[in-house]
């Protein structure tokens, strides 16, 4: 690599310093971190060590890779300067969450470091291709019997030696902050160091080729580590310009994440469920039917609800937009205690929690469906025996109760959090309730 070369490399590395410096600075005094966090486990820490480490390390390698004449350092060096970009990235990323969404730019300025992934990730590819015409060039000349000498250092050689310890603390450090916060992104961070320390390795046995006067080894490794800087650039460039294009992106936990919309009481149909990624946030994004008896005034707090809980238990989902229409067909589900199992005469019970039976009622418009009569299967628990009702009757996803009295402060706000209608009524059985339905459901 001639002297021009190398200046315009080391100038590159001053500009990527100093930007690095401004951001960091602009992100001391940030709260968007999570305050439940110790210091070394958020993620401006982490990503602040890391881009220290790394770009010490590249630019070490970079200028012991000219020293010595040796190709596979200076490719370990690129390989190193990937992980800067994507510290970047994520340092772009934190900054960007900040602003606000406004009339042009709906979703935020989240795709702003996709765009920036982007470009860099064709400068990977030019880097790595440089790697490789390199390597393919000093092999032909070692076997036209020109070959290019690579100058072993002690030090040199100590120095990679170090970097690979540094590597290997990383990995055992961001394993550690992964099995605390369960962050597919440190997951990821951790395996890309190991990969870090299998390529400092191959640099090392390159260098001990050195020394017994077998210098095609270098290029040899030189040209293996370029495979993982074009992989490298290949994640970067595939993901960007998924996101760039809209792409419905998989989700892990799809399955559960259906489940749990499926199980929120009021919620009778998923039209449609889409999960996109802006940037490095997720967004889900929620088209659902409700009962046409649920009431406007609600509809705002169901959506709380539902984003909290979806939240709370899928905390990679950065926002979630929900879209809710009334069924074309209502269907409204009822529920009742009663005293005994005699098919739609059977009597309403006085008691709520030690009622031995409930009766199902399902309509659909103003017309009995179905209905069925379960066993109260609580009913003879000593202790908490309403609220372990109210959540069983929540999970068949009723909409109205019918009571003789008024229920206690727990079992009521399973209902009231669950926009489960408690209705108090003098009707005496199943026949009556079914006709106050009809009339009620006329109306709606």
């Amino acid at each position: 690599m001639d002297l021009l070369k190398t200046n315009f490399l080391l100038k590159t590395f001053f500009l990527l310093i100093t930007n690095s410096y401004q951001i960091l600075i602009k992100l001391k005094n940030m709260s968007e971190i999570d305050k439940n966090l110790k210091i070394y486990e958020k993620p401006v820490f982490i990503n602040a060590i890391l881009l220290i480490l790394n770009t010490t390390l590249f630019v070490l390698k970079l200028i012991f890779g000219i020293i010595t004449n040796s190709l596979a350092l200076q490719a370990d060096a690129f390989d190193n300067m990937t992980d800067i970009i994507t510290c970047l990235i994520a340092f772009i990323g934190i900054l960007f969450s900040k602003k606000k969404p406004n009339e042009k730019f709906p979703f935020g300025y989240y795709k702003l470091e996709n765009i920036v992934s982007l470009i860099i990730s064709l400068f990977i590819f030019i880097t790595a291709f440089t790697i490789i015409y390199k390597s393919f060039s000093e092999i032909l000349k070692f076997y036209s019997g020109n070959p290019k000498k690579v100058y072993f250092s002690p030090y040199i050689f100590l120095f990679i030696i170090f970097s690979i310890l540094i590597s290997l603390i990383l990995t055992l450090y961001l394993r550690l902050i992964y099995k605390k916060t369960s962050s597919p992104v440190i997951k990821s961070e951790a395996n890309e160091k190991a990969y870090d320390i299998l390529i400092s390795l191959s640099v090392l046995i390159g260098f001990i080729g050195a020394v017994l006067n077998f210098y095609i080894l270098d290029s040899i490794i030189a040209l293996f580590i370029a495979i993982f800087i074009i992989k490298g650039g290949y994640d970067i460039f595939l993901a960007s310009t998924k996101t760039l294009l809209d792409a419905v992106i998989d989700f892990d936990n799809r399955t559960e994440l259906l489940n749990l919309i499926k199980n929120t009481p009021t919620i009778k149909e998923i039209d449609n469920l889409e999960i996109r990624s802006y940037g490095r946030y997720i967004f889900l994004e929620l088209e659902l039917a409700l009962s046409r008896s649920f009431p406007l005034s609600q509809i705002n707090s169901l959506k709380n609800k539902l984003r909290n809980d979806i939240m709370k238990k899928f905390p990679l989902i950065f926002k979630t937009i929900i879209i809710v229409r009334s069924q074309e067909k209502s269907i409204t589900k009822v529920a009742v205690p009663l005293v005994s199992s005699q098919g739609l005469n059977s009597k309403i019970a006085n008691h709520y929690g030690e009622s031995p039976y409930f009766g199902l009622l399902e309509f659909e418009d103003n017309k009995l469906l179905k209905y069925k009569i379960i066993v109260n299967e609580f009913a003879h628990e000593e202790k908490r025996k309403g609220i372990l009702v109210s959540d069983w009757l929540i999970k068949k996803k009723i909409d109205i109760i019918y009571l003789k009295k008024e229920l206690k402060k727990g079992p009521f706000l399973i209902f009231n959090n669950n926009f489960v209608d408690v209705k108090l009524t003098d009707l005496e059985n199943l026949n009556e309730i079914i006709d106050k339905e009809k009339e009620q459901l006329k109306s709606v």
